[in-house]
C-alpha cells in the first residue's frame, strides 16, 4: 500500500527515540531505488507537522490531532484520517485474522509461518561503520529477524527534527512494515522487533531494507542527496491549499480491517 509506505519514510528518516522536541525545522531530500520507490522524495519537519512529496503523492500528517492527510495529484483526489482510526482498523484486522488462522490445522499454520518468514525468529541489532552522508557522520545500525528481514540504517545525531516523540511513536505502533508484522499473527517475532528497535539513536540518512516472504525477496534503499535547516513555509503544510479542487475520497488506512 503506498500510503503505508510513505508514512513508514517518515518513520524510518527519522528514529528519534533520544531526541527531545522543537528543534529547528529539518526538509531532506532522498533518492531511493528499488521496487515501487524508485525516484525522489522530500521529507518536511516542523514543530506541528511533517510532509513527504513522494512524487505525484503527498502526505501530511498533524501531531496535535493526529490527523493525516493523503493527496494524490495524479488522481486529483485526497483522503483525511487519524491515527484513532488507524487503530481501530487495525484491531479489527488482526481479530479477522486471528479468527481465520484458529480454523486451520497448528502443522499447517506453523508451515505457513515458516513460508511468510513469521516463524519465531531472534532479532539483533548490531552496530557497524561509519560514513558521511551530506555531510554528517553516521553509525551504522544492521536490525536482523532470523531470515526474513535485514535492515541497515545510516543515523546521524547532528541533525535534530522538531518532532513530538510521543506522536511519533504512535504513527510507529500503527503504521510501516514492523507495524504491519506486529497486527499479523503470523508473525511471532514483530514485538521483539520492535523493542529492539529502541536501541537505535539518531536520524536515518540513509537505509538499506530486505524482506524476504513466501519465497520471494523485496529490497528497497535510499540515501539522503541534501539538508536544509531552516524554517518551512506554513504553506507546505496547507492541506486545504493542496488538495484544493480535489475530490475526497475514502482513506485506505481507514478501511482496513473493515467488512464490506
Amino acid at each position: 500500500m503506498k500510503t503505508v509506505r510513505r508514512l513508514s519514510a517518515f518513520l524510518v528518516a527519522g528514529t528519534l527515540l533520544a531526541f527531545p522536541a522543537f528543534a529547528e525545522d529539518l526538509t531532506v531530500v532522498f533518492k531511493s531505488t528499488g521496487k515501487g520507490s524508485s525516484g525522489t522524495s522530500t521529507q518536511y519537519f516542523s514543530s506541528e507537522h511533517m510532509r513527504t512529496r513522494d512524487g505525484d503523492q503527498d502526505t501530511i500528517f498533524e501531531y496535535a490531532t493526529g490527523k493525516i492527510v493523503s493527496i494524490d495529484h495524479k488522481k486529483k483526489q485526497y483522503s483525511e484520517t487519524t491515527l484513532a482510526e488507524i487503530e481501530g482498523a487495525m484491531k479489527a484486522a488482526t481479530a479477522q485474522m486471528e479468527q481465520q488462522m484458529a480454523s486451520i490445522p497448528p502443522a499447517m499454520r506453523e508451515k505457513m509461518q515458516n513460508m511468510m518468514g513469521g516463524g519465531a525468529a531472534e532479532v539483533t541489532v548490531t552496530r557497524g561503520g561509519t560514513k558521511q552522508v551530506v555531510g554528517y557522520a553516521t553509525q551504522q545500525y544492521t536490525v536482523t529477524m532470523g531470515e526474513s528481514m535485514t535492515m541497515s540504517l545510516w543515523n546521524t545525531t547532528d541533525l535534530v527534527p522538531p518532532v513530538p516523540i510521543a506522536q511519533l511513536r504512535k504513527l510507529a505502533s500503527f503504521t510501516g512494515p514492523m507495524a504491519a508484522m506486529g497486527q499479523n499473527p503470523m508473525f511471532k517475532g514483530a514485538a521483539a522487533l520492535a523493542e529492539k528497535m529502541k536501541e537505535i539513536q539518531g536520524f536515518t540518512l540513509a537505509d538499506q531494507t530486505t524482506v524476504k516472504m513466501m519465497g520471494r525477496g523485496m529490497e528497497s534503499s535510499r540515501e539522503a542527496v541534501e539538508v536544509k535547516r531552516s524554517a518551512i513555509p506554513a504553506s507546505e503544510f496547507d492541506t486545504g491549499a493542496l488538495a484544493a479542487g480535489y475530490k475526497k475520497v475514502d482513506s485506505p488506512l481507514g478501511r482496513m480491517g473493515k467488512k464490506n
